[in-house]
């Protein structure tokens, strides 16, 4: 086992670094290390050098290109020389050895090539290898004629350890061409060096049986055509109406001829029983049948996503502004006059909490300015590919503007904090403006909301600045923002607390270094809470961009080789 684990491990490691160039070739580097120097070895790698020369993808190249590569394998010691009669003895081919070799050979990477067109996604592409790689690793585990050949038992965890290696790469970005040809061609000669020896020698290519699946429909396609001068229907009808191509079609015959060629060997070398375990497969296909459309839809969710100027992370659209751009678009706010306009302000934390709120999640939807409040917001936008410019915290939002304010004589506002915080903090802003028009002030624990609406339109703000935490100050902004008819509300949060003076904001350094919400909780324990929730966002971060490498590697387009 340990012998396996290495072979497949060493073809996977040799996919990298300076290794690519020669990747093609892998597998006879990692099989001379696996069972020595043997002829047969030198036939895989001359049939690879052969099939990695470019030649025309129409016509009879290819299949000349193919030919080559099968007899240098089968001159250079791979051939079907007997096979098992079943009523006893072997049967040798003596003559037909050479040309039943190729024609295996032939045969496989038609299929494979054939395959590759009808699936051109790098995503299909890889898991059709790594099926086609896994039937025939399982072949060999529980085959007794497969584990006396030493390159028949190692080659086929060679091909998956390099297919896992190439799953990895391409879903990381890499540009790595499939290689398809490379697995194909190397189970093509697994096949004939330890399985074709055997009565279930089938069992390898019921997978690829049904790949010629496209090969006769298109064929049918072309016969009915020039002799009917009619379409014909390439899928049954109940396939057809539920959305299923030629190629989705197609894999599930795939995935269920897979199926059947493993029940073949654990019925002939275990016993019935155990090749009807393989049923287990069909209630799987029925769940993949009633969830892919849901589960497409799941991948190509608003994790993360750009539009215009903004920034979608979980369904919350950012606007990617810096605080200058923030104040300027605020201030055009002020004079659109024919509406009330809502800004707010997110930090991971609120962001969790508008995950299991749909009313908040809608706030935010429906908000005219939506900045990042917290660095952890920054850094997720850069880590899912959508950079912002920067953090706009509620804070510095409601300084500048103040300042604005101060010059322009826009009259202001104060909700929230607890009673006697919002005048205190009215007091200093007024000493740090000068000029700055604050017209009322109420804090944010009040019953009864209709003397508070009355004072509010009685100083007629043109800002109104609302602390009362998430969700708290958002809600009541919604609820009243078209009753007040304030050109400008902005949730500030726990701002009024520092504009009072009674709790301290965090030095500039600590600011810029990202650990503002640390410098809080050393000097305000209660906030262990919020502490807590970070490694939950981190940990959906990661699982967005998961799904967004996910959903990007489906997506690729086919690559032409």
């Amino acid at each position: 086992m340990l012998s396996v684990l290495l072979s497949s491990a060493a073809g996977g490691f040799l996919l990298r670094g300076q290794f690519r160039r020669i990747r093609f070739l892998l597998p006879a580097f990692v099989l001379f290390a696996a069972v020595g120097g043997r002829i047969e070895l030198l036939g895989l790698a001359v049939g690879l050098l052969i099939l990695l020369v470019k030649v025309p993808k129409k016509g009879v190249a290819p299949w000349l290109q193919w030919i080559a590569a099968a007899l240098a394998a089968t001159l250079l010691g791979f051939r079907i020389q007997f096979v098992t009669n079943p009523a006893g003895g072997y049967v040798y081919l003596n003559s037909v050895s050479i040309p039943l070799t190729v024609l295996w050979v032939l045969i496989i990477l038609r299929s494979r090539e054939e395959l590759r067109r009808t699936f051109p996604r790098p995503a299909l592409q890889i898991m059709i290898d790594l099926l086609l790689v896994l039937n025939a690793a399982l072949l060999a585990l529980i085959s007794a004629q497969t584990q006396a050949s030493p390159i028949a038992f190692y080659l086929p965890f060679t091909l998956l350890g390099i297919v896992l290696a190439t799953a990895i790469a391409a879903y990381r970005g890499e540009s790595l061409p499939p290689l398809h040809r490379t697995v194909a061609f190397g189970l093509a000669l697994y096949g004939v060096s330890g399985v074709m020896k055997g009565p279930i020698s089938l069992s390898l290519l019921a997978p690829l049986a049904l790949i010629s699946f496209p090969i006769m429909t298109t064929s049918q396609a072309l016969l009915v055509q020039s002799l009917a001068g009619v379409h014909p229907k390439l899928l049954p009808r109940w396939f057809s109406e539920r959305g299923y191509t030629q190629g989705s079609f197609s894999f599930l015959l795939l995935l269920l001829s897979s199926a059947l060629a493993l029940g073949v060997v654990l019925a002939v070398h275990c016993s019935p029983t155990h090749g009807m375990l393989v049923a287990g497969i069909v209630p799987v296909l029925i769940v993949v049948h009633l969830s892919r459309r849901k589960v497409s839809t799941w991948l190509t969710r608003r994790w993360a996503e750009g539009i215009g100027d903004r920034s979608f992370l979980f369904d919350v659209g950012f606007h990617n502004l810096t605080l200058h751009e923030a104040v300027a678009r605020a201030e055009r706010m002020l004079f659109a006059r024919e509406r009330s306009h809502m800004i707010v302000t997110v930090n991971s934390v609120s962001l969790l909490k508008s995950r299991k709120d749909p009313t908040l999640l809608e706030i935010y939807r429906r908000a005219d300015l939506v900045t990042a409040d917290g660095v952890g917001i920054v850094w997720a936008s850069r880590f899912l590919g959508l950079p912002l410019k920067g953090r706009v915290t509620g804070i510095d939002l409601a300084q500048s503007l103040l300042k604005r304010a101060s010059v322009n004589s826009y009259r202001v506002f104060l909700l929230g904090g607890r009673k006697g915080v919002a005048e205190r903090a009215a007091r200093r802003l007024e000493k740090r403006f000068s000029g700055l028009d604050i017209v009322g002030t109420h804090h944010g624990y009040f019953e009864e909301a209709a003397g508070l609406l009355a004072a509010i339109k009685e100083a007629h703000p043109q800002i109104l600045l609302v602390g009362m935490g998430v969700p708290k100050q958002e809600r009541w902004m919604l609820k009243y923002v078209k009753e007040l008819s304030v050109p400008l509300m902005i949730g500030v949060g726990g701002a009024f607390d520092l504009f009072a003076g009674d709790c301290r904001r965090a030095p500039l350094r600590w600011q810029q270094l990202g650990f503002e919400w640390l410098y809080r909780l050393l000097h305000e324990p209660r906030r262990i809470k919020e502490a807590l929730a970070i490694p939950h966002f981190i940990g959906r971060v990661l699982a967005a961009r998961t799904a967004v490498n996910l959903s990007t590697f489906i997506d690729l387009p086919g690559v032409e080789i």
